[in-house]
Parts: C-alpha cells; structure tokens; sequence
C-alpha cells in the first residue's frame, strides 16, 4: 500500500548573540520526547508562514518576526494512531523577540537553546540536519558581511593648494584653521584650445613688433658705414698730386751753355 503525503509548516526558531553566534530554539515531541522543531498542519484562515507562526507560539512559546520565505524543506515520517503518513515539512525561519512565561503546550515540552552544530546533532532527521547547517553558514556570511567597514573618504591633500592666482592657499584663523581658497570653475577643452590660440597670438603680434625695430637698426648700421665710406674718399679726393716734370729743372750754379 503507497503511503500518503501530507504537508506541514514549521518555524525555525533563532536568535543572534552579540558577537554574532546563532543559536536555535528546539524543544522535545510530545510522544518520543525526540528534539524537533515547532511545526504543524495548515490552518484556515492564515498563510503558510503564519501558521508556523501560531505553531511556535504554542510549543516553543516564542513570538518574533517571521521570514514570509522559507529557508527550505525537509521530509519525516508521522506516526498517527492508526498509521503513518510521509510528510513535507515548510521550514520558515523565526527570530525571537520575546520569550513567553506561560503558553498552551508548556507542561508537555520541553525547550532549549542550541548552537547550530548541536542543534544538527540533535535532531534525527537527516534533511532537517543539513537545512540548520546551511542556515548557520546563510547567517554567518550576513553578519560577515554586516561587519564590513564602509569604503574610507579619500584623503586630504598633505599640502595646501594654490588659489586661481597660482599663490598657496593659507589656513584662514577666522574659518577655524580651514583652508579658504576660492572657487575655480572647471576649464573645458574647448576654453583650453582658445587659450593656447590666444596664447600663440600674442606671441606671434610680439615678434611682429619688435622686427621693424630690428630693420630700422639694420638701416642705421649700413647708413653709418656709408658715410664712413664717404668720407673716407671726400678725404682721399682732397689730397693734391702733383704732376711729375718731364723735364729736370737746372741745378744752381751750373753754365747755361757750353
């Protein structure tokens, strides 16, 4: 004869210690006096989660903020008086809130804290074992997470920066020792290019200027050696040659004739 299967939601009961141990919430069946989780059939009237929840507070005596999701699923077989049926168990896990003094079922369990380890020791059913154990490592990775340090600001600058007039910013008394600077405008590339060409012009008009100044001197410089020149030969000209005699002139004293 195939053996039926039924489905039954149950809570995962946890909490998390300060220094982010997690520990799980289990209590002993009725019957076997077997560690097990709170768990039970499907109620009218409420979703699968909240009926876990109904089922923690009468077993385990414990109220807290239910996971609408579960965290997984496990199989088990239940004995009823007159057989036994396969069931399908939900898992949702419930963190603790506040733990009651009084609840329906407390004189018929017992209930204790765990670690994860000891609470997947404890427990018979193989798949229920190794559901606590992926949710000890699912919590583990969150609170790692959770201690992360946010990204450090990027430092400041050891030394002071320059203001637009190229002059180092000074630490103002007044501002409290704050750095006053003004503020700079960001220079696009276009304003970039029309600065170099700006830049290029002003040279080129200076070069432009200063090249008559340069012929003028040039002009001055032959003119003067010109006029030395000239009057160099006015002084050559002025000099007197005198003309050679073809004929030598009588030596005093001598006969004129023979």
């Amino acid at each position: 004869m195939r053996m039926s299967r039924r489905v039954q939601y149950a809570a995962l009961p946890y909490r998390v210690r300060q220094d982010g141990a997690v520990q799980i919430r289990l209590i002993t069946s009725r019957e076997t006096r077997r560690w097990v989780i709170p768990k039970g059939w499907p109620m009218k009237g409420l979703s699968p989660s909240k009926a876990a929840a109904r089922e923690a507070y009468e077993e385990a005596g414990v109220l807290g903020s239910m996971s609408r999701k579960p965290v997984g699923m496990y199989s088990y077989e239940k004995r009823l008086s007159v057989r036994s049926v396969l069931c399908d168990v939900m898992v949702f896990p419930l963190k603790v809130k506040r733990k009651l003094q009084n609840w329906p079922e407390r004189s018929q369990r017992v209930g204790f804290w765990f670690t994860i380890e000891s609470a997947a020791f404890a427990v018979n059913e193989e798949e229920l074992k190794l559901l606590i154990l992926d949710f000890g490592d699912l919590m583990a990775r969150k609170w790692e997470e959770k201690k992360k340090p946010k990204a450090k600001a990027k430092e400041a600058p050891s030394t002071l920066p320059s203001d637009v007039s190229g002059q180092p910013a000074t630490a103002d008394a007044e501002t409290g020792g704050r750095t006053k600077r003004r503020a700079v405008a960001p220079v696009s590339e276009d304003q970039k290019v029309k600065s170099e060409k700006k830049k290029l012009a002003l040279g080129i008009g200076k070069k432009e200027a200063s090249k008559p100044d340069r012929d003028a001197q040039g002009a001055a410089d032959v003119s003067q050696k010109a006029q030395e020149s000239h009057d160099a030969d006015g002084v050559s000209s002025a000099k007197t040659v005198k003309p050679k005699s073809s004929e030598k002139s009588p030596k005093a004293g001598s006969r004129s004739g023979k």
